[in-house]
Formats: structure tokens, C-alpha cells, sequence
């Protein structure tokens, strides 16, 4: 039964014969009520497309946060775990013999502004990943009075857990240059692919776009 809130020219809910009446982030539609066909089996292109879409709800699953941040302005009326699906799913997913996999250079974490630098450094000593970059003069003259705040991502390599996801939110400002994470914890040979990207602090959520910084492998520490 459809509901009529605020009078008779208020906005209608529910359903009305074949038809449902729904809103969504503030946006009001209708729709057709699903016709149901009793032992009705997928087809196989169907079949494909959940497995898909499985596989990506497993890749993002341990980094929800941080899609949640670097998305959050991809698109409008979505959320930002939405986007990030929709995206990677027509960007980074590799299909060989029927099975998925990632590809890790087209992944991405974050999508908005162009990447704000232009040179990035990777130093790992004693359990501490050291990133380093410089400024793009471009950026800094067009966004010179926004801060941006650094994303980091140390994503395992899929022979690892990816329980053992390590990365910083909101953490040094791009002006600072470089970000430190630790990975003092990781098993031993662990291996990440490592993925930069920045977020405004002013409330905005204005995100730059990731960037992959390639794969690393956590060093052996000396006797």
C-alpha cells in the first residue's frame, strides 16, 4: 500500500498496483515490481557478472575506508564504496581462464583532482616504508590555498592475507613531502603494491586521483 506524506501534494511511497514508488539520496523514482519465475536458473552471462562482482566485493572489503574517502565525490547520488566497485570493476579486473585477478597498475583507491606530484621515492628500512614525493608546480599554483592530506595504501600481493592491509588516512599534508608506515608486523617477505593519493582538509572531500607506485617486498632485518 503507497503512502502520501505532506498532504495530497506531498511525495508518494509504497506500492500502488505493479508499481513502487522509492526514494533514494533524496531523489524520488518508481519502479516496476520484479517479475519472479519460479526455479528460474542464472544464465551464464549472468553467472559471470556475480562472480565479478564477488571477486572485486572481496578485493575491497578490507580497504572499505579508504574507497569510502577516495570516491566520495566520484559520483553524484552514489556512495563512495559504490563507485569504487562500478570503476574497478570496468578498470582493473583480468579475466584468464575463467578466473579473476587484479590488475594492479589500473587499481585505484582514489579518483577526482589530477595527481598533485610529480617525482615519488620508496625507502624501506627496518619495518618502516618511507614515501617521498615533490609537489607538481601546476597543482600548487591551482590549488596553492587548499591543504590536502595524504592517502597511503600498502594492498598484499595476492599470495598474502589481505587481512594484513597497512596504509594511513588523512596523515601528513602533501607540503610535508613524505609519509612513513610501518609494516614492522607483516609476515616475513610480504609482499604490497602501494598506492599514493590525497584528500582536501577543508571539508570538501575533494580527492586527487591515486596513483600506483609499484610493488615492494618487505626486507629481512639484520642480525
Amino acid at each position: 500500500m503507497a503512502r502520501v506524506k505532506n498532504g495530497i501534494n506531498g511525495t508518494v511511497s509504497g506500492k500502488v498496483g505493479p508499481s513502487v514508488f522509492c526514494k533514494w539520496k533524496d531523489i524520488y523514482y518508481v519502479r516496476s515490481l520484479p517479475r519472479i519465475k519460479k526455479n528460474r536458473k542464472p544464465t551464464s552471462g549472468q553467472r559471470r557478472n556475480q562472480s565479478k562482482f564477488a571477486f572485486m566485493q572481496e578485493c575491497l572489503s578490507p580497504i572499505v575506508r579508504f574507497v569510502r574517502l577516495g570516491f566520495m565525490q566520484y559520483a553524484p547520488n552514489r556512495t563512495g564504496h559504490n563507485s569504487a566497485m562500478s570503476y574497478n570493476l570496468r578498470e582493473s579486473v583480468i579475466v584468464e581462464d575463467e578466473q579473476y585477478r587484479l590488475d594492479y597498475e589500473n587499481f585505484a583507491i582514489s579518483r577526482g583532482l589530477p595527481s598533485p606530484v610529480s617525482h615519488v621515492e620508496i625507502d624501506q628500512e627496518d619495518g618502516q616504508v618511507t614515501i617521498r614525493w615533490q609537489v607538481d608546480t601546476d597543482f600548487r599554483q591551482k590549488h596553492g590555498d587548499r591543504m590536502f592530506r595524504c592517502i597511503a595504501l600498502l594492498y598484499p600481493d595476492d599470495g598474502v592475507d589481505r587481512i594484513n592491509t597497512a596504509g594511513v588516512l588523512q596523515d601528513s599534508y602533501l607540503e610535508d613531502g613524505e609519509q612513513i608506515m610501518s609494516i614492522a608486523q607483516a609476515p616475513k617477505d610480504a609482499a604490497y603494491h602501494v598506492y599514493l593519493a590525497f584528500l582536501a582538509s577543508d571539508g570538501s572531500n575533494i580527492s586527487t586521483d591515486s596513483i600506483y607506485l609499484g610493488k615492494i617486498v618487505k626486507e629481512s632485518t639484520p642480525l
